[in-house]
């Protein structure tokens, strides 16, 4: 079981760590994420999984940090030029 939470973890961390590196989380905020997913994940390997657990696993905990943290970053820029940082960022390039 550790197991399969420990990969589902790991294939997390790379976006996690762009949008560290985008400015919209700190290092702080990265690991409390990963903390948040790994109890998650153990949350639903167990025996007993309720109803709550599912809901808690889909829902985006940081949803309007996020998109508040997005639109600052972009401060006004055209669709043409998030695009550009956006491939910048998802290629390492940023």
């Amino acid at each position: 079981m550790a197991e399969i939470v420990q990969q589902r973890i790991e294939e997390r961390i790379p976006e996690l760590e762009q949008l560290e590196r985008a400015g919209l989380f700190t290092k702080k905020e990265v690991k409390s994420i990963i903390r948040r997913a790994t109890a998650l994940e153990y949350k639903l390997l167990r025996l007993i999984v309720h109803k709550e657990d599912f809901i808690a696993y889909v829902q985006p905990a940081n949803c309007g940090k996020i998109h508040w943290r997005a639109m600052k970053f972009l401060e006004g820029e055209s669709v043409e030029k998030f695009i550009s940082k956006y491939t910048l960022l998802q290629t390492g390039h940023l």
